[in-house]
Formats: C-alpha cells, sequence, structure tokens
C-alpha cells in the first residue's frame, strides 16, 4: 500500500512520465512518416527522456523499486532516441538492423510501461 510520500511522488511524476510516453508514441508513429520526421521524434523523445531523468534525480522515488524500473524505462528511451539518431544520420548504418532494433526496444518499453501502469497506475 502506498503511504503519502509515494502518493505525491507518483503525483507529480505522472505529468513528466507523461510527457515521455506522449514522446514514444509520436516516435511509433514517425517511424512509418520519413526518416526527418523520425528524427524530429527522436529528437523530442531524448529531450523528454533527458528532463524527466533529470527529475528523478533531483526527486527519488521513495519505492525502490518503482524507481529502479522508471529508470530503467527511461534507460531504454535514452536508447531508442540515440539508435534512432544514428539511423537517420550515419550513412553507414544498417537500417534493416536497426530498424529491427527499434522495434525490439519499443516493444520493451510498452511492455515496461503497461507494467507500471498495471502494478503502480
Amino acid at each position: 500500500m502506498a503511504n503519502e510520500t509515494d502518493t505525491q511522488w507518483r503525483s507529480e511524476a505522472v505529468n513528466v512520465l507523461d510527457r515521455v510516453t506522449a514522446a514514444e508514441r509520436r516516435f511509433c508513429g514517425s517511424t512509418s512518416v520519413n526518416k526527418i520526421t523520425m528524427l524530429a521524434a527522436a529528437d523530442e523523445l531524448q529531450a523528454a527522456t533527458t528532463h524527466a531523468t533529470v527529475w528523478l534525480t533531483a526527486n527519488p522515488c521513495p519505492d525502490v523499486e518503482l524507481r529502479e524500473r522508471v529508470a530503467w524505462m527511461l534507460n531504454t528511451c535514452a536508447e531508442v532516441a540515440f539508435t534512432a539518431q544514428r539511423a537517420v544520420t550515419d550513412p553507414t548504418a544498417n537500417t534493416k538492423a536497426v530498424m529491427d532494433r527499434l522495434r525490439y526496444l519499443l516493444t520493451i518499453f510498452d511492455f515496461e510501461s503497461d507494467g507500471l501502469d498495471a502494478r503502480y497506475g
């Protein structure tokens, strides 16, 4: 059962993490549009993830397990953004391999996000 500190942290975290989730959804939609759109969405995801990571560092979650899961989710988002940026900007990148990696990372993100919602939402 969540105590008052946990509840307060979760309430504040919702706004920060919603920005990451929204950026991730826009990124997913961008992958079927074009490389410029995908790069812009990756940049947005990176910015949202960086902001959330800074916030999480300044406002550590009192629930250690939740803190670790959120940090892991943010690390996955950071890797998605980096991988997408590399796919678009590196002419030597193997596009198929990079897109396969992105699909894998996004699947992990969706699974983890659903798990957080079910357990802590």
